[in-house]
């Protein structure tokens, strides 16, 4: 409190002012009774894990858009571990309440995107990436479509970069997720368009690029990616398949006779339908190729 009452005489100086700089934001936050980002978190999860009957369902889901807000910044994100939340995070991920499990998920991917702390620290605990992968593939029981898209968001950030990730990904069967749901015709185009963003994620890796590669061929994932691809494909869907056919190129893989005929064909289609809406520097790599 003296610090700040020095502060607070140097103001009234203006000789005096531009030496003592700004004062320390947790002695202010005390003055004016204002909690810091990390017992906002606190306080956030103690309200999503309170049995109260007093806090209402609506209250939680307050205070889970409150934490998602703050993990928002970096440094509260990496302060997640040394707080000890990871746990109850990823308990709601098996809630009984979809709009919790859907909450849960994008708190860890908002969480986890670009920080190799806070990916590192998701992996250390037990289940995490397990669950992920049994809400994406619909598996858990309670999956809506929802909440299968926010897995998906969550375990492309967790993956990205990341090469520790990728054995509890394979442990847990995370190629599922892809070879199968782009040839599901209950999957929605923006699920397919997730599972593509995770494939997209796992070619970051460079560790394991060859038991990648094996995954590929092993689930027909080229072959998945583009059969059904006609003129009633969207945009967004083509220029996606596109990006990623090019992405491997770029990361040595060779493509199989069969997939060099099924790529012509894509090639063909973009030719006569999309040729204008796509990125023309990805499909000029991809000629290349043919």
């Amino acid at each position: 409190m003296d610090k700040l009452l020095n502060w607070s005489l140097a103001q009234s100086d203006p000789a005096t002012a531009a030496q003592t700089g700004a004062p320390d934001p947790e002695l202010l936050a005390k003055l004016f009774a204002k909690a810091d980002d990390p017992t906002l978190m606190k306080q956030s999860m103690q309200i999503i894990k309170s049995s109260d009957p007093e806090i209402s369902h609506d209250d939680k889901i307050i205070a889970w858009e409150n934490f998602e807000m703050l993990i928002e910044n970096l440094d509260n994100a990496m302060n997640i571990e040394n707080l000890k939340l990871w746990p109850g995070i990823i308990e709601e991920l098996k809630s009984d309440d979809t709009e919790f499990q859907n909450l849960a998920c994008s708190v860890i991917g908002t969480a986890v995107q670009n920080i190799e702390k806070a990916q590192s620290d998701f992996l250390k605990h037990d289940n995490g990436v397990k669950f992920l992968i049994e809400l994406a593939g619909g598996t858990s029981g309670s999956s809506t479509a929802g909440v299968r898209l926010k897995a998906m968001y969550a375990l492309s950030n967790l993956i990205r970069n990341n090469e520790k990730s990728y054995a509890q990904f394979n442990e847990y069967e995370g190629w599922s997720l892809i070879g199968p749901v782009l040839t599901d015709k209950e999957a929605s185009d923006r699920l397919k368009l997730r599972s593509l963003s995770l494939l997209s994620a796992l070619l970051s890796l460079t560790e394991a690029k060859a038991d990648i590669f094996n995954h590929i061929s092993q689930f027909e994932i080229i072959r998945n990616m583009l059969v059904d691809c006609g003129k009633e494909s969207s945009i967004s869907y083509v220029d996606k398949a596109l990006n990623l056919l090019v992405l491997l190129i770029h990361c040595g893989y060779k493509y199989t006779e069969t997939e060099l005929k099924l790529i012509a064909s894509f090639g063909e289609l973009i030719e006569t339908q999309f040729k204008d809406a796509i990125n023309v520097d990805d499909y000029l790599v991809l000629k290349q190729v043919l």
